[in-house]
């Protein structure tokens, strides 16, 4: 047998693994790196964030992704090139990450890679469901000489399902409640949550959905009139100013709000330019703080509205996830919109808001390769991740 192979069969026996899970959002901010000691599998999976660190990925690159992502007309050879300088990157950053945690590869047993998504494309109809994510599993693990399961999105697809939210796969395993229903909400560039039912005994998969932007069009906004700012932190410009009604109105005509729940996007829909025609349509000279107060009460409503559209139960506890949870005045809109719910930092489950999705994807590469596989609604089995060995 090969002896990477067997390293595998013997990782899958061990009682507890350490995995290094890697995340990067949809509007490439940075890379996530959350070191996991992933004990068990399926519902009794748990979970010890040993390390976290986010690593910056230069302006350059950023330019270049903020150039080349979300354009279904970017060609194939600009995506490969920049592919290829973006897997460099990784793989120096996530090495120069390790030996500063004062590590080896050899004591990790997995890397669990997201990768970096470039383009995302759901069928509203239902039927071909699109996505593509760059940074390459096979060059992650034969630069870095760790065992590496990447491409989760593309395995859900071929499942029957959008390719995203993927979180909830990972949530359902180690937070869900017997006595009671939770409700898990990330705050990234796009905001979605899961409902979490009480009392289940297998990994059933969860009810979750995109609701719309979350951080993507604020921080576009910022970064696009305000030079040299790429966000407003703590949401304090927003705060200052006053939700513009005509403009709400208008954004909350986006076709994606009046579709069917659950259902996925990306900075394909929602982006700058949009906001742009919606500004024109409306008021060209509006002022940034009232712009900034109004994507924020899109966020706010559009969450609200599909969190109660879905939620059995007229009080619940929401978790928080994701970058959101740092804009104090998003948080503060939320808590007007659900005065009945306690809305609490993913914290509180025992996982900090922001490694909670690189320690995720950890989860999903632990049940790989040590679970038993997941019931869809159908019954069916299938399993996320594809193994690329050094």
């Amino acid at each position: 047998m090969n002896k990477v192979i067997r390293k595998l069969s013997t990782i899958a026996g061990h009682q507890g693994r350490i995995i290094l899970g890697v995340m990067s959002g949809t509007s490439m901010d940075g890379i996530d790196l959350a070191l996991c000691r992933v004990r068990g599998a399926s519902m009794s999976t748990g979970v010890d964030v040993l390390k976290f660190a986010s690593i910056p990925v230069g302006e350059n690159l950023k330019e270049t992704f903020d150039d080349l992502a979300y354009n279904p007309d970017t060609g194939a050879g600009q995506i490969l090139r920049f592919e290829a300088e973006l897997t460099e990157t990784w793989c120096r950053g996530i090495a120069g990450q390790i030996d500063d945690w004062d590590l080896t590869v050899n004591e990790i047993d997995l890397l669990a890679s997201h990768g970096q998504t470039i383009l995302h494309h759901p069928d509203a109809e239902g039927g071909f469901h699109g996505t593509l994510q760059i940074v390459d599993g096979d060059a992650l693990a034969q630069s870095l000489g760790i065992i590496t399961v990447s491409d989760f999105r593309r395995k859900h697809i071929a499942a029957g399902y959008e390719g995203a939210p993927l979180a909830p796969l990972g949530e359902v395993l180690l937070f869900s409640d017997p006595d009671a229903a939770r409700v898990l909400l990330n705050l990234g560039g796009i905001a979605n949550f899961t409902i979490l039912e009480s009392g289940l005994e297998e990994p059933v998969v969860p009810f979750a959905t995109d609701t719309g932007p979350a951080n993507t069009l604020l921080d576009a906004a910022v970064k696009r009139l305000l030079p040299g700012r790429a966000y407003d932190k703590d949401g304090v410009i927003a705060r200052s100013g006053k939700v513009d009604q005509n403009l709400l109105e208008e954004l909350l005509k986006h076709p994606f709000f009046g579709r069917g729940y659950p259902k996925s996007t990306g900075q394909e829909q929602f982006n700058w330019e949009w906001v742009y025609e919606c500004l024109m349509k409306t008021d060209p000279d509006l002022e940034m703080k009232n712009l900034l107060a109004t994507l924020t009460e899109l966020t706010a409503q559009t969450v609200s509205d599909a969190i109660r559209e879905n939620l059995d139960s007229d009080a619940a506890e929401i978790f928080v996830s994701g970058g959101g949870w740092n804009n104090t005045f998003l948080i503060e809109r939320l808590k007007a919109h659900f005065p009945e719910c306690e809305i609490v930092s993913s914290a509180g489950l025992g996982l900090d808001p922001e490694a909670k999705e690189a320690a995720l994807f950890a989860v999903l590469a632990n049940e790989l390769i040590a679970g038993e596989g997941w019931v869809n609604v159908n019954g069916e089995q299938f399993r996320l991740g594809k193994i690329s060995l050094p």
